[in-house]
């Protein structure tokens, strides 16, 4: 039994590492199965089909638990900890790289937007007690994110310095403003 749960958790990780690097519709089920270094047919015993076990890799979509956020501060000084520690590697594909690369797929796309609405959106929400406040708020978050991992902007700060945390807090703090 434990080699079928150690088979299953290693599928989820590889599987997780490559749809949310690559894309669902990028990375076939042999590349997962060899990364795990099991044979593909345990795709489909463990999970019954790439999108179930793409689907699986999405149970921890945020990677934190906002239901224990209260107030718009505490929310700011949570996203400012995470952007400034969370690892920069391949190795460790982030939760918004999965989002911008899989909301648009035509399998998967609509599974992950609904996913992203009930555990990332509507949780902005409760805590700002404004939907166009939460709305700006992941705008800031993917903003940040591709200005990050893909424009790689000159003169934006390194993750692991005091201005990068000074910035991140004004921008999020700016887009959770309440509007006139």
């Amino acid at each position: 039994m434990k080699d079928a749960e150690h088979t299953k958790q290693s599928l989820l990780e590889h599987g997780r590492r490559l749809f949310w690097s690559q894309g669902f519709s990028n990375v076939s089920v042999r590349q997962v199965a060899q990364a795990a270094q099991v044979d593909v047919a345990l795709i489909s015993r463990y999970f019954g089909s790439k999108q179930k076990l793409f689907e699986a890799t999405m149970d921890d979509l945020i990677g934190f638990d906002l239901a224990q956020v209260s107030s718009t501060e505490a929310l700011i000084d949570l996203l400012v900890d995470v952007f400034a520690t969370t690892p920069r590697d391949d190795a460790c594909p982030s939760s918004i790289q999965m989002i911008l690369l899989n909301a648009g797929d035509a399998t998967v796309g609509a599974t992950v937007r609904q996913c992203f609405q009930a555990e990332w959106q509507a949780e902005l929400e409760r805590i700002t007690g404004d939907a166009q406040s939460a709305a700006l708020l992941s705008a800031a978050v993917f903003g940040i994110s591709i200005t990050e991992k893909t424009l790689l902007v000159q003169g934006y700060p390194r993750h692991d310095t005091p201005e990068y945390r000074a910035l991140l807090r004004h921008l999020l703090s700016a887009a959770a403003a309440p509007r006139r």
